[in-house]
């Protein structure tokens, strides 16, 4: 497995009307077999044939009382671990579009540490280290095959989580795994799926023990942090035949990417038919074996239209699993569209032991969606949870443009960027769209051409907008793989952003920090990995036209900033129609003016940041100006 695993959430169905394509919200859902989670099922697996797959819980705590934790920490600022009820509660995340959280039981309480509650750093040589630990032992004494299972979220940068066992009622402690490395998430954010579904086979170090605890283990390594909750924590005993999907992939992230085609294996959730067809859908997914048997594991594949028939079915080649075993498997035959639409995708896993065929087992089933369209090319599923701010005023200014890898497989021409512009964003904030292409080396990618600025309406706001470039961009498959970006500069007062939907499972997405705000050392500009997946998508509709706002030079403003009297001076002495408009889209001045220079006197205006636009009756010109 080569690459950062990163996750998605579950989305709300809503519909919009799109280049001639009807774009559904795309949910992806999962559900993971026994008591080992408590996802929504959205399909229908087949039924076990056998209860030997069932499992039987010896202990568990959905973290609703705090007599029965022990809470140790090393913190002079009063941070510590605790009980928690209220699901929306991120102290250190109020800006990172966390969801509340999904955890089965987390109104009813959770175990819960944040060690940047206030936001601020604490630099000082002195790392947090806080702990979790069951109080009472637990009596493992008849059973010899056992697994931990918990749900946590998290937010991750520089710190430490570590779940620990000791089978000795804390004389010693194993570490059963840094759950950071459970899946590899990249600074700077660095959010897991909610919930994020823990499961350990922990049968050497508790199975037949009198006494184990189980301790969560915290530390900050002297960096702000962010959070971590903790709920439903549960000691079962493994049954014979249990078998885990996980990792589902529809765009050959594991294996698929080594293939022909090649490119990064992504998911892709808005597909162009004519990439689709170069580079056809391929199914993955881990499969574990949760039991104590030997197993043969093969991952199920079914595809539907948008009207209910199925177009595909799918198998892998069957996959020999000992007790605790994993591997990543792929269906022996990839999926082509033959036309737009919309695609219902389901997968599951199943075993028999060892091929003898007589106990049968399966997974819950994950359905995915894919709509592929004539010109849109996407990843995001159609529904904000989230954005990505593009400046920054304070503490430290800067600007930031957030991009998404996409790998092209058919020659085609990029006419345009479509992005989702946050819904806080302010109107008359400019942003622009940039085109990429990645470096083969390794590099930071090659900026090959950036679109005219676009300035935000108030019909813009929380709403899908169409960067063009000033030329097509002629993408080809040689090349193979190319970025967009959306970006904005450094304002005092303009602030504007991109919504994210979902986080980067299976896709490849960055931010640039243009001014280095992000860089505590140096202060020097520089590319990093996201996970959450922006909603940036390529746009290859000829159709798209050059920014029509964007200012000219046959008018010019100054002073700028100024406390309210300006001059406008033209290139021509041709008359125009004169607008001022605030930063809510009202117009607050209007006139008409024909001289070279033209003063205007806005000093009765409030102090901010407004937008001038001269219209000729065919063409509109703009240009900001900010009130002092």
């Amino acid at each position: 497995m080569r690459k950062t695993l990163l996750s998605t959430l579950a989305f709300v169905f809503t519909t919009m009307t799109f280049a001639q394509v009807n774009l559904v919200d795309l949910p992806k859902t999962k559900s993971i077999n026994n008591n080992l989670a408590s996802y929504t099922n959205t399909g229908a697996a087949p039924a076990s044939s056998s209860s030997s797959s069932s499992t039987y819980v010896i202990w568990e705590d959905d973290c609703d009382d705090a007599s029965t934790w022990t809470f140790t920490n090393t913190s002079t600022l009063g941070i510590d671990w605790y009980v928690e009820s209220d699901p929306n509660l991120y102290p250190a995340a109020s800006s990172a579009g966390v969801t509340p959280l999904a955890m089965a039981t987390a109104s009813n309480g959770f175990l819960f540490i944040s060690s940047d509650y206030n936001n601020t750093t604490d630099f000082d040589g002195t790392p947090i280290i806080a702990e979790a630990t069951t109080a009472t032992p637990i009596d493992l004494t008849n059973f010899l095959n056992v697994q931990l299972t918990f749900q946590s979220a998290f937010r991750w940068w520089h710190d430490t989580r570590i779940v620990r066992i000791s089978p000795d009622n804390g004389i010693t402690w194993v570490d059963i795994d840094e759950i950071s490395n459970e899946q590899t998430y990249s600074y700077p954010a660095q959010t897991s799926n909610n919930p994020h579904m823990s499961v350990y086979d922990i049968s050497a170090v508790a199975g037949g023990q009198s006494e184990v605890l189980v301790q969560f283990y915290y530390n900050d390594n002297d960096y702000w942090g962010w959070f971590w909750p903790i709920d439903d924590v549960a000691i079962s005993e493994l049954p014979d035949n249990l078998v885990v999907s996980s990792d589902e992939s529809m765009g050959g992230w594991w294996i698929g990417y080594q293939g022909p085609a090649g490119g990064l294996g992504q998911d892709y959730t808005y597909y162009p038919l004519a990439q689709a067809t170069a580079n056809p859908y391929a199914f993955e997914c881990v499969l574990r074996n949760g039991g104590i048997a030997t197993q043969e594991a093969t991952l199920k594949v079914e595809v539907e239209d948008g009207s209910g028939s199925n177009v595909y079915s799918g198998t892998s080649n069957p996959l020999t699993l000992a007790q605790g075993q994993q591997d990543t498997v792929a269906t022996t035959s990839q999926f082509t569209p033959l036309a737009q639409g919309l695609y219902t995708i389901e997968m599951w896993g199943e075993v028999d032991s060892a091929g003898a065929g007589n106990v049968v087992t399966y997974t819950d089933t994950t359905t995915k969606m894919s709509m592929v369209t004539e010109y849109i090319y996407g990843k995001d599923l159609n529904s904000p949870e989230g954005t990505w701010r593009l400046n920054r005023v304070s503490p430290q200014p800067g600007g930031f443009e957030v991009s998404s890898t996409y790998d092209i497989y058919s020659d085609v021409n990029l006419y345009s960027v479509d992005v989702h512009i946050a819904d806080w964003s302010i109107p008359g904030s400019n942003v622009y769209a940039v085109i990429y292409e990645e470096d083969p080396a390794g590099g930071d990618p090659i900026p090959l051409d950036q679109s005219d600025d676009y300035t935000i309406t108030q019909a813009d706001i929380g709403a899908w907008v169409t960067i063009p470039f000033i030329s097509p961009q002629a993408l080809t498959s040689t090349t193979k793989t190319y970025r967009i970006a959306v970006g904005a500069n450094l304002h005092p007062t303009d602030s504007v952003g991109v919504s994210v939907s979902g986080l980067g499972e299976y896709s490849a997405d960055g931010l640039l920090d243009k001014d280095g705000i992000l860089d505590e050392t140096a202060g020097q500009p520089g590319w990093y990995t996201i996970g959450d997946i922006p909603m940036l998508r390529m746009n290859f509709n000829p159709t798209t036209t050059a920014v029509t706002d964007a200012k000219t030079n046959i008018f010019n403003i100054f002073p700028n900033p100024t406390n309210g009297l300006i001059t406008i001076g033209l290139d021509n002495a041709t008359k125009y129609e004169l607008s001022v408009i605030n930063v809510l889209g009202q117009t607050v001045y209007s006139s008409s003016i024909n001289d070279i220079n033209t003063r205007v006197d806005l000093s009765s205006f409030d102090t901010g940041v407004y937008t001038i636009e001269l219209s000729d009756g065919n063409s509109v010109y703009s240009d900001k100006l900010i009130v002092e």
